[in-house]
């Protein structure tokens, strides 16, 4: 089940929460793992993380505690590629999993690692403390769509007699199958990575059986070999934490009686963030207006968005702008939303949504294959294309004569 209505009780205690991605265990046959923690090394220090963050760090804590000692690391960057001590990656994961999860340090067999994270004296060992894990009884394992894939020859350096198994964790084909909604660079980067993985058998999981379609069907264009395809579907779990002030400017917008909605994630293209606002500029000319909360980082290519943010005056007193939240200042903003708003063009699976609903808040959402899979019951479903129909159903929620 991906999603679950608390009751009134569960509301109580959800008021100081935080969330926490949980994922099936990967089948693995071999008795050794390789994992790759580049992108976890890169957002060491980081107070939260992304979706996929989050999903890379679930698949990483499973995978230390299930192999232990029999669970390598290997992280790929400027410096190239190199296997780094496994109490070095533990202690990354541990870190991570107290900032983002809230849950307690472990005692034990922890590298101590402080508030910033200096690797360069592993950068240059390369294999030679590591060779022994890379062999014919190893899978390496790759879940953030970056690591050593991203570096031209570096899983032939890695692995020259090609002897690991490898798994793969799809999150989408988003840069291939809508290139119009990435930097110019981002296709020909992950074409790349995807070359440097999928020279040999592979497993393939994804995090939808939507991505997983689309993933099967690429395969089968482009000549791979899928020793395996699986669909592990992370779920959602909230978890009792301390409750911490609100920022300023957070309790300011809470403070405002006047009913909201929220859109939740990086200000990017395929986000569509233009209809919202062209819809909020006409909801701005009527009489009491509703406003819309606007939280995630500003993204790239967004010169309209942007401009509309900064310059439009008409809209100024109706749409609020938040990034950098913490998950508790999120999920109390989340909670009194009359609904969260998802109009994307295209997504991999769509964590908001599973946030929303855990939390008993509705959502409108674009109406696309992954939302169908994953939104639960109550949810509408729009076209991301049809800004009336958006309005309509806004307008109507505003004034508690929605559905």
């Amino acid at each position: 089940m991906l999603w679950r209505f608390p009751s009134f009780e569960q509301h109580l205690e959800l008021q100081a929460s935080m969330y926490r991605l949980s994922m099936r265990p990967l089948s693995i046959e071999t008795p050794r793992v390789l994992f790759d923690i580049s992108r976890l090394v890169r957002s060491y220090g980081k107070p939260f993380g992304t979706g996929v963050d989050r999903i890379d760090l679930a698949i990483g804590l499973d995978l230390s505690q299930r192999f232990g000692p029999n669970c390598h690391f290997v992280h790929a960057g400027m410096h190239g590629v190199c296997i780094l001590p496994r109490t070095l990656g533990e202690s990354v994961l541990e870190a991570l999993r107290h900032a983002w999860n809230g849950e307690a340090r472990g005692a034990s067999r922890r590298l101590f690692v402080g508030p910033r994270l200096n690797i360069e004296p592993f950068l240059r060992r390369f294999l030679s403390a590591g060779e022994d894990v890379v062999a014919e009884q190893t899978t390496y394992v790759v879940a953030s769509h970056s690591g050593v894939g991203k570096v031209k020859g570096g899983m032939r350096r890695l692995d020259p007699q090609q002897k690991m198994q490898r798994l793969i964790y799809f999150h989408d084909l988003i840069p291939i199958e809508y290139p119009e909604y990435q930097r110019p660079q981002t296709k020909r980067q992950f074409l790349g990575f995807l070359k440097e993985l999928t020279d040999v058998p592979i497993i393939a999981v994804s995090n939808s059986w939507d991505t997983d379609r689309r993933v099967s069907s690429f395969a089968s264009r482009n000549g791979w070999t899928l020793k395996e395809s699986d669909v592990v579907v992370p779920t959602l779990e909230f978890k009792s934490a301390p409750q911490r002030p609100l920022s300023p400017r957070v309790d300011a917008f809470l403070a405002d009686q006047r009913p909201f909605f929220v859109v939740l994630g990086t200000i990017e293209p395929r986000k569509n963030h233009l209809l919202l606002l062209q819809i909020w500029r006409e909801l701005a000319q009527r009489q009491d207006p509703p406003r819309l909360c606007i939280i995630g980082k500003r993204g790239w290519e967004n010169e309209n968005v942007i401009d509309m943010l900064d310059r439009c005056e008409v809209i100024g007193n109706s749409v609020f702008e938040f990034s950098g939240l913490s998950d508790f200042e999120i999920q109390t903003i989340l909670r009194q939303a009359k609904a969260l708003l998802f109009p994307s063009f295209a997504e991999g699976l769509g964590i908001p949504i599973l946030e929303a609903a855990a939390l008993g808040v509705p959502s409108i959402a674009s109406d696309i294959p992954v939302f169908r899979e994953i939104a639960p019951p109550g949810t509408i479903f729009l076209s991301p294309l049809d800004g009336f129909a958006w309005l309509k159903e806004i307008a109507a929620r505003s004034s508690g004569s929605g559905h």
